[in-house]
C-alpha cells in the first residue's frame, strides 16, 4: 500500500510517498475535513465583508491613522496572502493612508522571520509594499496591568501604537489552548517573555488540552485581548493540502467560538486502537514535530510496538527561547523541562525527519539518548519496522492538529476552576 503523506508545509506542500507491505492491515485516520474544497479568493472577501460580532473593517477603521495587522509565524500554516490584502483594501477603503500600514509577525517566543519567511506568507508584493516587523519578545513593550490570574500583560509597542489592530491566524487543535486562533496571536504572540513564562507555568510540556478550549492559558489570552484593544481577527480552518477552505471573521472571541465549533468535527479523525506501528505526523506545524507526541495517538499503539513521529519541512526545527535545549551544558530556555523521550512501552520510536538538525531537534523530536532513532529515508524505516509477519498500523496524517474521537479518555473537559 502507498499513502502520500502530507509534507512540507509552506515550502511546495509537496507529500511524501510511504509505503507498507500489501499483506500489513493499515488503517489511514485523516481528519474530517482532509479534501474540503479550497476557498476562492471571491470567497475570502465575502467571508470577512459578513463577520461576526463586530462591524466589518471598512467601517471599523473609518477615521483611524493606522493600522496594524498581525500575522502568526512561519513555524504556523496560515497562507496570509489573500487575506492580508482583502483586510488592506477595506483599510484603505476606510480612508487610513497606506504608508501607515504595517505587518508584526506574532512570533510569541520563536526565532525570528527573515526576507523568504515573510514572502511565504504574504507573497511578493506586499513585502515590497508595506512595511514587516518581527516581534521582539525581550524589548519594546507596554505594560497594561494584570490578568485576574495575575499574569503581567505587557505588549508589543509597535502594536499598541496603532488605532485600529487586526489580526489573521489558523484555528486548529491545540495541546495546550485546546483550539489555537482568537486571542493566541495576542498572547504569546506578541507579548513579553514575562507575560509568556507567566502564563505558559499554568502547563507543562506532559500537559494536553487537545480540542478543550477551557484552559487558563486561553483565559489569560483573552483578557489580554481585551486590554489591549484587538479590534478584528481572522481565523481560517486549513485542510488536509495546505489550503484555506474555511474563514471567520469579527470579534475574537465570537469569531473564535464559531469557529471552533466547525474546527472540532473538521479536524476529528477515527481512534485506532491496538496497532503494532503507529505514525503520527506532524503537517501545519512540522517545525514542532512534538505536537503530534500526545497521549491520544501513543494510546494507539500496542506494548512493544513501533512508534514513528514525522516532521519534515526544509524549516527545520523552531527555534523557541521559552522551552529550548538551548547548548549541550546549558540550563535551556526559561521554562526548560527536558527532551521528549521514548516511551518504556515502545520497542521503537522513529523520528522520520528529512531536515532536522542535531542539537537543535531534541527538544522538538524525541531525544536521542532516550534510545529515538533518527531516519531521513522511508525506506530504512521500514526496514526496521517490517518483522517478516503481518502488522496493524495506524497513520496520523496531522496528528499536531486533530482531535480523536476517543480523546474525551486523554483530555478533561471540565471548565478551570
Amino acid at each position: 500500500m502507498r499513502y502520500h503523506l502530507p509534507a512540507n508545509n509552506l515550502y511546495g506542500d509537496e507529500p511524501i510517498e510511504i509505503c507498507f507491505p500489501d499483506h500489513w492491515e493499515v488503517h489511514i485516520s485523516e481528519i474530517r475535513g482532509f479534501d474540503t474544497p479550497e476557498l476562492s479568493e471571491e470567497q475570502i472577501r465575502e467571508s470577512l465583508a459578513s463577520p461576526i460580532g463586530t462591524a466589518r473593517v471598512k467601517e471599523g477603521a473609518r477615521g483611524k491613522k493606522s493600522a496594524v495587522i498581525i500575522i502568526d509565524d512561519i513555524t504556523r500554516p496560515t497562507p496570509c496572502e489573500a487575506i492580508a490584502k482583502a483586510v488592506i483594501a477595506e483599510l484603505l477603503q476606510a480612508g487610513v493612508p497606506k504608508e501607515n500600514i504595517w505587518f508584526v509577525a506574532a512570533l510569541g517566543a520563536h526565532g525570528v522571520m527573515y526576507k523568504a519567511d515573510f514572502v511565504r506568507k504574504l507573497g511578493e508584493e506586499l513585502v515590497e509594499e508595506f512595511e514587516v516587523h518581527n516581534h521582539n519578545v525581550f524589548f519594546n513593550h507596554v505594560y497594561l496591568g494584570n490578568t485576574s490570574h495575575n499574569v503581567p500583560v505587557e505588549i508589543n509597542a509597535d502594536v499598541m501604537a496603532a488605532d485600529y489592530k487586526i489580526a489573521i491566524g489558523t484555528s486548529m487543535a491545540h495541546g495546550y489552548y485546546g483550539f489555537g486562533g482568537g486571542a493566541k496571536c495576542i498572547l504569546p504572540g506578541v507579548a513579553s517573555m514575562r507575560t509568556i513564562t507567566s502564563n505558559h507555568s499554568f502547563t507543562t510540556p506532559s500537559d494536553f488540552n487537545m480540542g478543550n478550549p477551557e484552559t487558563l492559558m486561553r483565559e489569560d489570552a483573552e483578557q489580554a485581548a481585551r486590554m489591549m484593544g484587538l479590534d478584528f481577527k481572522v481565523d481560517v480552518v486549513i485542510n488536509g493540502h495546505g489550503k484555506i477552505c474555511k474563514l471567520y471573521a469579527g470579534d475574537f472571541e465570537a469569531e473564535a467560538k464559531e469557529c471552533r465549533k466547525y474546527a472540532a468535527e473538521h479536524y476529528s479523525a477515527p481512534f485506532v486502537a491496538d496497532c503494532d506501528v503507529v505514525l503520527s505526523n506532524s503537517y501545519l506545524k512540522p517545525a514542532e514535530a512534538c505536537c503530534a507526541y500526545t497521549p491520544e495517538v501513543i494510546a494507539s499503539l500496542k506494548p512493544g510496538g513501533d512508534f514513528i513521529l514525522a516532521g519534515n519541512t526544509p524549516f527545520g526545527s523552531c527555534v523557541h527561547f521559552l522551552y529550548d535545549k538551548w547548548g549541550k551544558t546549558s540550563p535551556g530556555g526559561m521554562l526548560w523541562a527536558g527532551c521528549y523521550t521514548k516511551k518504556p512501552e515502545m520497542e521503537n520510536a522513529i523520528v522520520f525527519a528529512q531536515h532536522s538538525v542535531k542539537g537543535m531537534r531534541d527538544a522538538w523530536y524525541i531525544d536521542e539518548n532516550s534510545g529515538a532513532v533518527y531516519e531521513k529515508c522511508w525506506e530504512n524505516i521500514l526496514k526496521i519496522i517490517d518483522r517478516g509477519s503481518p502488522r496493524k498500523v495506524v497513520v496520523y496524517p496531522m496528528g499536531e492538529a486533530q482531535v480523536l474521537d476517543n480523546s474525551h479518555e486523554f483530555y478533561p473537559k471540565e471548565p478551570p476552576a
